[in-house]
């Protein structure tokens, strides 16, 4: 009988598992600094994970040509 209630008692408070996650505001947050703290810190481990290139290697639509970007300036050459 005791197993019974505990499984009872577990079934009738259990939360829904919807696997959204809602922040609750308290008076006086700031939600605008809440979000700016989240942008920072993402930026952060995006800029930690990939680091910069200056120079990068693409393919253009044409087959035979090679695109590349050096500084912002993209250079197209004929592959031989």
């Amino acid at each position: 009988m005791e197993y019974a209630l505990t499984l009872h008692q577990q079934i009738e408070f259990s939360s829904p598992d919807t696997g959204l996650f809602v922040p609750v505001f308290q008076k006086g947050n700031d939600p605008i600094d809440a979000i700016d703290h989240m942008m920072s810190f993402l930026t952060a481990v995006v800029t930690s994970r990939y680091l910069a290139t200056n120079n990068q290697l693409r393919n253009s639509s044409n087959p035979r040509q090679q695109a590349t970007i050096n500084n912002g300036r993209v250079t197209i050459q004929p592959i031989q």
